[in-house]
């Protein structure tokens, strides 16, 4: 749980390469490859966990949950973070403003990462989410079919 986080890190400051003279194949291409995979490999099992934490019964409801709670993220970084970084209505016409927000935007956010990988280091402990039925209740149809709940 702890890798995704770090991978995606250093897709961020993989992408401090980037300004004004930045090739997309030396510069662009690897931070946005980087920052994908460390994505990939943090959003799944998240989505995971919060999803075996909850009742077959209401899954549909702990995934509403874990999506609004995600949108809501996605929305304070996109209102915040310029502020943050210095960015007002007018600076958005200055490149060089921009240029130094874009750097500092990036820095905030790997670091949000690298203490994200921390604390789900410290807190989350593997195999304590219990599933709502146990391994051996569960039915099977036939030998390679999917388990099927009891009513």
């Amino acid at each position: 749980m702890t890798l995704g986080p770090l991978i995606g890190a250093l897709g961020l400051v993989l992408m401090l390469r980037i300004g004004p003279d930045a090739s997309y194949v030396t510069d662009v291409l690897p931070a946005v490859t980087v920052f994908g995979l460390g994505l990939s490999t943090m959003v799944a099992p998240l989505t995971t966990a919060v999803l075996s934490a909850a009742p077959s019964s209401q899954a549909g409801l702990a995934s509403g949950i874990n999506n609004a709670i995600a949108r809501t993220g996605q929305l304070l970084a996109v209102a915040a973070l310029p502020a943050l970084v210095g960015i007002t209505g007018s600076g958005y016409a200055d490149p060089a403003i921009v240029n130094d927000g874009f750097r500092g935007a990036m820095l905030i956010c790997a670091g949000l990462l690298v203490a994200g990988a921390i604390t789900a280091a410290v807190l989350v402990r593997r195999g304590s989410v219990t599933h709502a039925i146990p391994v051996e209740r569960q039915r099977r149809c036939g030998v390679d079919s999917p388990a099927s709940y009891p009513e």
